[in-house]
């Protein structure tokens, strides 16, 4: 039969009963399909299945294994390219940019695991949907008998959304482009309105806001490019207070603030100094009871600069261990565990400084920001 990519060859029936009688005998086998997490396939040489787990039959939706033993993976999936008229799973002119042929011919003919994304439409029952899976091929070879493990993946959801993620930063971009052009325009028509200033400030800032998130979106480990310029302490504290002085963790309560006489010069990121410094405070006032005060103290040194930020709370000891653990977070909502996670992140790994904190019944808990001059 002719074929666009891998051989259409089947493996003949007595053999391929053989191996099925090899596979289910096999005390490896056996225990790798019942102890193993996610949906496995065995895979003969001929790309043929001669066993799965149960977690692939009810994925699949097919309660009677003997139904799909000696299919092809893309067979099995209802892979609509597999038919029409007589084509097979890996011989279709669709298939040779298919990830699961490619992952599974990588084993077979390299002897090599490999691991590919494969995106189908599978057709069944005449419903179209269209399935993203992680293929991960492993060659193996048990008792003379070569075989091909397949672990697969259900990644439809995820790719889902990471897509939604790239369309909605690339419209949020054009809107922020343009509100950041109007706000300019609004600061040079109006140069005393203090409003204007702030529209401006804040534009800029949710600007560099986004831009913090699209990186740590994109690249999933945290990397951000550091915008490193000459700066003051003052344009930090202007930075964090556009943010702190209209936030809701501040109703009801007080902000003591003490900054340096002299506008200090330092060469750093004043979005990220101040994105730590937010945290810190804004933590700080979330664990203030209202009436009660938070303050603020920026000391020089020979070296650094120190940030302490002080209040009258307790944090309890267990929560003291893991309180800079990424995930770990004492609110039970989910997608929390990022903030303090954060501040140590940026602080130390991105900007070289330091990110500690002491909390005690008697001292209350201070955080402190210390960053090289």
């Amino acid at each position: 039969m002719a074929t666009y990519f891998a051989p259409s060859k089947r493996t003949d029936r007595r053999k391929f009963k053989n191996q099925i009688f090899d596979v289910s005998h096999s005390p490896i086998m056996n225990t790798l399909l019942k102890t193993m997490s996610g949906l496995i396939i065995i895979l003969n040489e001929d790309r043929q299945i001669v066993a799965m787990n149960h977690a692939f039959l009810e994925a699949i939706g097919i309660p009677d294994a003997e139904e799909v033993l000696g299919m092809r993976l893309g067979e099995s999936l209802n892979c609509k390219n597999t038919q029409k008229g007589f084509n097979e799973c890996g011989t279709t002119e669709f298939c040779s940019n298919c990830g699961a042929i490619i992952a599974t011919m990588t084993a077979i003919k390299n002897n090599k695991p490999d691991e590919q994304i494969c995106v189908l439409a599978s057709k069944k029952d005449g419903i179209q949907s269209d399935i993203c899976l992680l293929i991960r091929s492993q060659p193996v070879v048990i008792e003379k008998n070569r075989w091909v493990l397949i672990f697969a993946q259900d990644i439809t959801q995820q790719q889902f959304w990471t897509n939604m993620e790239r369309v909605f930063f690339h419209d949020l971009n054009n809107i922020l482009a343009s509100l950041l052009g109007y706000s300019e325009l609004l600061s040079i028509d109006l140069p005393d309105n203090q409003e204007a200033k702030h529209i401006r400030g804040v534009s800029k800032r949710l600007y560099n806001e986004i831009t913090l998130q699209k990186s740590l979106s994109q690249y999933k480990d945290a990397r951000y490019l550091l915008r490193k310029s000459n700066s003051s302490v003052n344009e930090i504290k202007k930075e964090m207070q556009l943010i702190i002085h209209g936030h809701e963790a501040l109703e009801g309560k007080y902000l003591n603030e003490v900054w340096p006489d002299k506008n200090l010069q330092i060469y750093t990121d004043t979005f990220l100094v101040s994105r730590i410094l937010e945290n810190m405070v804004i933590n700080a006032l979330e664990a203030t009871r209202k009436g009660g005060s938070v303050k603020l103290t920026t000391k020089t040194e020979q070296n650094c600069i120190k940030w302490e930020i002080w209040n009258e709370g307790l944090i309890p000891q267990d929560t003291q261990k893991r309180i800079f653990q990424k995930h770990f977070s004492t609110k039970s909502n989910i997608g929390r565990g990022f903030g303090t996670f954060s501040m140590k992140l940026f602080g130390e790994e991105h900007l070289k400084g330091k990110v500690y904190f002491d909390s005690s019944l008697n001292r209350g808990t201070k955080f402190v920001f210390q960053l090289p001059r």
